[in-house]
């Protein structure tokens, strides 16, 4: 995995000359690392192009990570059919659960890997699905990254244990907003259930914005405020890297 996320035949940036690009090059190392180690525990080797399409779907950041001639490259390999196609999937209105859903698997439906990729349940028993996909909203562009994690027990087939959306918005704000829903079903003290959910920012916000943000969620969701964390990011797939351990376990609800 470390020599396929570090061949010089998978997509990356120039050579390193500042800080700013030593992170970036960082960055991409960690999403093809990540990537990879998908493809491994689905009991895949992906080639270096198929590598990178991949890590592309896992981070919504990717292309924006790219120097501009690979993006230029990426955008003239696209006939305009497919632009086309996409620009109206991307302008469905107002969103909504159904226009997103829309949108997600029309994207997954278009890459053939992806497709397969999200079928195959790793080793464990456990199965992550990517949906990405894009949109504008109000003169501003989104690049998305959906991200679920299944599981299959004796008494529920494909159960969700996880959500990440992963959601970066294009232009000179750069903003960046994780959403991860875990334990859908999870016991609280007074014996209800609820899901919890933690938010990681980028860029960083103070503790009392961070306190309002929390409010604005718990009142827009329906979710107890204890059961909503807001965090600023400081790594690229906490959900994926454990960060999270520290969340109440999911239960079924046919105990």
């Amino acid at each position: 995995m470390r020599r396929q996320a570090l061949s010089p035949s998978t997509a990356a940036p120039p050579a390193a000359e500042n800080v700013s690009d030593l992170e970036t090059s960082a960055k991409n190392r960690e999403t093809l690392s990540l990537a990879a180690a998908a493809a491994e525990s689905k009991a895949v080797e992906l080639d270096p192009k198929g590598l990178e399409q991949f890590a592309e779907a896992i981070d919504p950041d990717w292309q924006k990570r790219q120097d501009p001639d690979e993006r230029n490259r990426k955008r003239q390999h696209k006939n305009s059919d497919e632009q086309e196609e996409e620009n109206t999937v991307s302008k469905t209105g107002n969103l909504s659960a159904a226009g997103i859903k829309k949108m997600a698997l029309h994207t997954a439906e278009k890459n053939p890997l992806l497709a397969i990729l999200n079928r195959l349940p790793g080793k464990n028993g456990q199965r992550w699905i990517v949906f990405p996909f894009s949109f504008n909203e109000g003169g501003r562009e989104f690049k998305v990254s959906l991200r679920i994690l299944f599981e299959t027990d004796s008494q529920i087939s494909n159960h969700a244990v996880c959500m990440a959306l992963d959601i970066v918005e294009s232009g000179e704000t750069a903003r960046r907003w994780l959403f991860v829903v875990k334990g859908i079903n999870t016991a609280r003290h007074d014996g209800s259930t609820a899901a919890g959910l933690t938010v990681y920012l980028q860029p960083e916000l103070p503790p009392k914005a961070r306190a309002s943000f929390a409010r604005k969620l718990s009142n827009l969701m329906e979710i107890p405020p204890e059961c909503i964390s807001v965090k600023n990011q400081t790594e690229s797939f906490p959900c994926e890297s454990g960060c999270t351990d520290d969340w109440p376990l999911a239960i079924n609800e046919a105990v």
